[in-house]
């Protein structure tokens, strides 16, 4: 009892932290005083909240049909494809912020200017983060009482830190050129005319603007360099489909049948189950993977050699299977399922290998719409 009561306080706690630091922020910000303690903690939990969702919110690429029968009822909001763009964008623009918070007094005007471009970036990226995520309309299966507006949240927090902050630096800068302009002096007269027309906060933020245009073709260069097209970043919210920004339509719905273990597990995370293609059952169209494949294949054979066997081992399986299976109802008991499964995969294997003539175009040849298989197991 006393640890349900202490998870909960700590979930609590988790929660409100990141308003609890911005909170703190805007006092200090508000009374003039600066805490670097403060606004590092802030984008230090901002950080961990958008890890959490990248790992744990799995939502499948728009080319990939959703299922159904179960949850996630919505695709990727962000293409992962093109999401080293993103990654990219969001280095250079939170290293921008951080070299001209904390020496921006001892830089020279153009590293300025282009370091505010960088800050611009960032901005920008946050902008349109946020508004993928927040604006318009959501996808029709979204929770939004529950997980989903969770994880959109952790997405979102990190971004409204970064914004916030800047505005904050921004404000700053335009305070302190009109400090140091009474004061800076270079001897090259060039040097010193550049920099009297920096000091002048318009002029600076101007001057970031026109160096936005090397800054941007800099990371376009690097996006190729790591293999991305140059429009990457584009891409990375256009090459979605159900949100705000999406030019994508996703293929419809398939179904994933929840009576059977092998068709269950395909309900786990992706890059664990495998799923390998479409396939038809009952005249419905379904999504199958390898294991699902061998198992049918497997059953068909026996059925084939062994009627009454078949007839025992489906008796058995449906009197004790099919109810287990009405009980996993998320990816992480279905990753648990197909784990549990691939040692009676690999047993159905040898058996095909050892007893059909073809074994590999039975396997393949399950829930074709020529193929007559078997019950599922």
């Amino acid at each position: 009892m006393l640890i349900g009561i202490l998870a909960i306080v700590i979930v609590f706690i988790l929660l409100l932290l990141p308003f609890i630091l911005i909170g703190m922020d805007v006092m200090f910000f508000v009374k003039g005083q600066e805490k670097p303690i403060f606004e590092l903690m802030a984008f230090l939990t901002g950080g961990l909240y958008v890890m959490m969702a990248l790992v744990f919110w799995e939502l499948p690429p728009w080319n990939v049909p959703l299922n159904r029968l179960s949850s996630p009822a919505a695709h990727e909001p962000f293409s992962s494809e093109h999401f080293i763009a993103i990654g990219l964008f969001a280095l250079w623009g939170f290293s921008s912020y951080f070299l001209l918070k904390f020496a921006g007094r001892r830089l020279a005007p153009l590293v300025e200017a282009f370091l505010l471009a960088g800050v611009y970036v960032g901005c920008g990226l946050c902008l349109v983060w946020m508004f993928q995520l927040v604006c318009g309309a959501h996808p029709e299966g979204l929770d939004t009482s529950g997980s989903d507006v969770f994880f959109i949240f952790c997405l979102c927090v990190l971004p409204g830190i970064y914004l916030l902050h800047a505005v904050h630096l921004m404000v700053r800068l335009i305070k302190e050129k009109a400090l140091r302009q009474q004061t800076l002096h270079y001897e090259n007269p060039f040097m010193q005319r550049l920099n009297l027309w920096f000091l002048k906060g318009a002029n600076l933020f101007l001057g970031a603007v026109v160096a936005l245009l090397p800054v941007l073709g800099l990371l376009t260069l690097l996006l190729i360099l790591f293999g991305q097209q140059p429009d990457s970043i584009l891409l990375a919210f256009t090459r979605t489909s159900d949100w705000i920004l999406s030019a994508e339509t996703a293929p419809p719905p398939v179904e994933i049948d929840t009576h059977y273990l092998c068709t269950v597990s395909l309900r786990g995370h992706r890059r664990l189950v495998r799923p390998l293609r479409y396939g038809v059952r009952k005249g419905a169209r379904i999504m199958v993977n390898r294991q699902l494949c061998v198992a049918n294949a497997f059953e068909q054979l026996l059925m084939e050699k062994a009627p009454s066997l078949h007839r025992r081992v489906r008796h058995f399986y449906d009197t004790y299977g099919y109810p287990l299976s009405r009980h996993i109802t998320g990816p992480w008991q279905a990753d648990l399922v197909y784990l549990l499964m691939k040692p009676l995969e690999w047993v159905f294997l040898g058996a095909l290998y050892l007893l059909d003539e073809k074994p590999e175009n039975r396997i393949c040849g399950q829930y074709l719409p020529q193929a007559h298989g078997g019950k599922h197991v």
